[in-house]
């Protein structure tokens, strides 16, 4: 159908206007719109939920929406296997895996991204042994721009698979996606107070520990909360409905979002509002499913960059961002965000080939973000970084290359499948040149 309207992502940070909007029920439907797209000269996008900062979803010409394309279509409880249509969401599938006893074994904390999304921007939660949402990827089927699909696993083609599993959407539609879950299990949940200082002595220690563990701190107080997630054989013991609003809802959605439009208005206000959130910071602690634990609703819209960096950088870069924030007296309203992943050999994942820790900044809709994360993205090249592909960022190829060993490798995938750029866009060909 012909577009009239623009497109623009969740956190206002991107938008478009498409020549065409196709939403296919079907992998045949998929393939027509790629062969209407091939007639056209056009290129082609798939946005997923449109969680990504970024325009890497953007496009003048023809978008792929998947809404609709979003069923369960083999669930192999004995294996732990689920095979989806790439549409579906985190949320909606982690509902579907709890009826057959099964779960992701980690997740990030937004469960409104499709699948295909996710695991295409090298989405991840935390804990030290476990990888990003790309690794549970035990196969995929690819439907390239000429309409012919590839059915890739390790075993099948393992360059092209490692290539696909955070392929950025720059190598064709991912039709259905393969997932190894494990049994499901509740985690036991602590939140609770700590100072900045204090935290990043015990980071290491934090993060061996815990299954699970993240830190957010304030940049103009001491203040900080730390929450670990462990798994625990014993009953789930969950919020109930009024402290699950009261917390969720009230406090991490509409005073949180109060807040920081107070501080948006009233900027000198910052520093004396994070020091009073500091000491508000109170213990909590119960116990849920795994998924009601890892995801949470986020209503306050925001820009964000986040950066992955060898896990023993974490404290320098840590406070390497404290104190230019202080310095340049940046006016930032969202806490800072830590935390580690397992290393993977997926070719463009953010932690190929090394134990990671991230580091995320934020910044609320409608406040200043680029100078203040180009001061942020300076800090993390020194380091090392590699930028989340579906965050904010200003890095192009040409120094992208140098922090990805197979770089190359993936490049040549990209090269075979998609030869003429019919995937290519704006950000793509920055990001990963033209092809």
């Amino acid at each position: 159908m012909v577009s009239t309207s623009v497109w623009t992502n969740w956190g206002g940070t991107a938008s478009c206007r498409p020549a065409e909007v196709e939403l296919p029920s079907t992998e045949e439907e998929i393939v027509a719109a790629l062969k209407r797209a091939e007639q056209g000269g056009e290129r082609v996008k798939v946005p997923g939920s449109g969680h990504s900062f970024t325009d890497i979803a953007c496009t003048g010409g023809r978008m792929i929406k998947l809404d609709e394309y979003n069923k369960v279509l083999d669930l192999d409880v004995a294996a732990k296997t689920v095979t989806v249509e790439a549409g579906i969401t985190i949320w909606a599938l982690a509902e579907e895996l709890t009826r057959h006893g099964l779960a992701f074994p980690n997740l990030g904390d937004i469960g409104y991204q499709t699948i295909a999304g996710a695991i295409s921007t090298s989405t991840h939660g935390s804990g030290n042994r476990l990888g990003g949402l790309a690794t549970q990827v035990k196969a995929m089927r690819l439907v390239l721009a000429d309409g012919s699909a590839l059915d890739l696993s390790a075993n099948s083609d393992p360059e092209t698979f490692k290539a696909a599993q955070v392929s950025l959407g720059a190598l064709g539609v991912i039709s259905t996606v393969t997932l190894q879950c494990v049994e499901a299990f509740t985690l036991h949940a602590v939140e609770g107070p700590g100072t900045f200082d204090e935290v990043l002595a015990e980071f290491d220690r934090y993060a061996a520990e815990n299954d699970h563990f993240d830190f957010y701190w304030f940049p103009y107080g001491d203040g900080c909360l730390v929450k670990t997630n462990n798994r625990t054989d014993e009953p789930a013991r969950p919020k109930g409905r009024f402290r699950a609003w009261f917390e969720d809802e009230f406090i991490g959605n509409s005073v949180f979002g109060v807040s920081n439009r107070v501080m948006r208005a009233r900027p000198k206000w910052i520093p004396g509002v994070h020091r009073l959130t500091g000491r508000m910071i109170s213990r909590s602690e119960y116990s849920d499913r795994s998924d009601r634990v890892f995801t949470s609703p986020r209503r306050v819209r925001f820009a964000e960059m986040e950066y992955a960096i060898p896990r023993e950088a974490a404290i320098p870069a840590a406070r390497s961002v404290r104190a230019m924030i202080k310095e340049k007296g940046f006016e930032v309203a969202f806490p800072v965000e830590m935390r580690t992943s397992a290393q993977d050999d997926i070719f463009l994942s953010t932690a190929h080939g090394r134990p990671s820790a991230y580091i995320a900044v934020h910044q609320f809709q409608g406040m200043e973000y680029e100078p203040y994360f180009r001061e942020v993205e300076a800090i993390m090249l020194a380091h090392a970084g590699r930028p989340h592909w579906g965050k904010i960022h200003f890095r192009d190829h040409r120094s992208l290359r140098e922090v990805y060993p197979a770089w190359a490798r993936f490049g040549a995938v990209r090269a075979r499948l998609d030869p003429h750029g019919r995937f290519r866009n704006a950000y793509l060909d920055r990001v990963l040149g033209e092809i």
